[in-house]
């Protein structure tokens, strides 16, 4: 079978294909799906989030166009492109300024082009623009991919068209939450975290885990495609996921995606290495037009190196540039009526949000610190995990029932409250 690895004949016979018209490519299905996604978000945070849905997808689009008039003597629909920038308007904050998210936006889908090996990008383009965005520019990943009551019905239902369109690669996802759920429950009881049987369903299915085990674990580019492969690659993303984020909780499981990119890496070359060595004891009759699918002459190795270097320093004086209070996020959401935090809105981070409640422990408080970020702890209940915090990055009290979510910057998710100001 064409563009298989070994063991994926098997694969197709146990589990075949559902046919899908030609002109409905995975990649294709995946961006509508997100895009749908980034719609209802954009209605529910009342247009908030609308520049980047509007902006992202054009210029990820613009960007492959150029890299393809460098790479091919033809130009394809930028598919990988958009779903690349749906990817990243989803994942940023919604009110990310335009220059931060258009410059991350941009380096992804170009380090996505410059950054190869046999052909196949290295690393999730998204994951990595996310991770630049974090490092360069304190973009915190803010995961609105499910808001409001309907949200994650309406994600659970995409999520299965994209499954089903990408069949062969079902193991992915099932091993990704095989693994990571277990693996949770452990991490809680080590790091001694709440473990009421809803915090742990809520840290299992929260949406932003859900969105990352169904849409970006199973990315066709960037992961291994062959079954061998594939449980290897989903369980060490799920173990980096657990373990990571409880040192980095913004990027963790952003980390632990690109740490199964980089055992990818390892299993194309080790597989490669073992064709090679089989190729060399085939007649010579056989080798011919072997390279026939290797990259064009013109972009060569030195090009996309200098490619990706002049990319990551346009990026550095975008981020130099962007420092100061315009790279400031302000305020997502203005509070909703009748909000979960007890109700109307004070001002500022006055009065009781000014120090964390004294009556909770300076263990727990430093625990909680870690994975909310810049916060003042209101309440703490250790039975169900519900904390009350003023994020003073957004200046809202949020009432959260997932820690995992959120990490100093509010997401407003079915399960959460806010208000804005400081509640007392």
């Amino acid at each position: 079978m064409i563009g298989t690895e070994p063991g994926d004949e098997g694969r197709h016979r146990v589990l075949p294909v559902l046919r899908w018209p030609a002109w409905l490519p995975p990649a294709r299905v995946t961006w509508v799906c997100l895009a749908i996604l980034a719609a209802y978000g954009t209605v529910f945070l009342k247009g908030i989030s609308l520049p980047s849905l509007l902006l992202l997808p054009v210029v990820a689009a613009g960007v492959d166009l150029v890299f393809q008039r460098v790479r091919f003597p033809t130009l394809r629909f930028p598919d990988a492109a958009l779903a690349t920038g749906l990817f990243l308007t989803l994942l940023l904050p919604p009110n990310v300024p335009v220059l931060i998210a258009g410059t991350v936006t941009m380096a992804a889908v170009a380090l996505r082009h410059a950054v190869r090996f046999r052909g196949r990008p290295v690393m999730n383009p998204a994951a990595m623009g996310l991770l630049l965005g974090a490092v360069l520019f304190g973009t915190a990943p803010a995961w609105w991919v499910a808001l409001g009551p309907y949200g994650e019905v309406l994600l659970l239902g995409l999520a299965a068209v994209v499954v089903a369109r990408n069949l062969p690669q079902w193991q992915l996802p099932a091993t990704f939450f095989g693994i990571y759920a277990p693996f949770l429950v452990i991490e809680r009881v080590l790091f001694g975290a709440a473990l009421a049987p809803r915090v742990l369903f809520l840290g299992v299915f929260d949406p932003s885990v859900l969105f990352f085990g169904l849409f970006m674990v199973s990315e066709p580019r960037s992961a291994p495609s062959g079954s061998a492969a594939q449980p290897l690659y989903a369980g060490v993303v799920a173990l980096g996921a657990v373990f990571l984020s409880a040192v980095l909780p913004a990027v963790g499981i952003v980390v632990a995606l690109l740490l199964g990119n980089l055992l990818t890496v390892v299993l194309r070359w080790e597989s490669g290495r073992t064709t090679r060595v089989g190729v060399q004891n085939r007649p010579s009759k056989a080798r011919k037009g072997a390279r026939r699918d290797l990259p064009l002459a013109r972009w060569s190795a030195g090009r996309r190196t200098g490619a990706a270097l002049l990319v990551l320093l346009l990026v550095g004086v975008v981020a130099v540039a962007s420092i100061g209070p315009s790279a400031t996020p302000s305020v997502l959401v203005s509070a909703p009526s009748g909000g979960g935090s007890g109700g109307g809105s004070g001002g500022g981070g006055s009065g009781p949000c000014a120090a964390d409640n004294p009556s909770i422990p300076s263990a727990t408080l430093t625990s909680l610190h870690r994975i909310l970020g810049p916060s003042v702890i209101l309440s703490y209940s250790s039975t169900t995990g519900i904390t009350v915090f003023f994020d003073p990055v957004n200046q809202v009290t949020v009432t959260e029932t997932d820690l995992y979510e959120d990490y100093g910057y509010a997401e407003f998710n079915g399960d959460d409250f806010a208000v804005s100001g400081c509640v007392p």
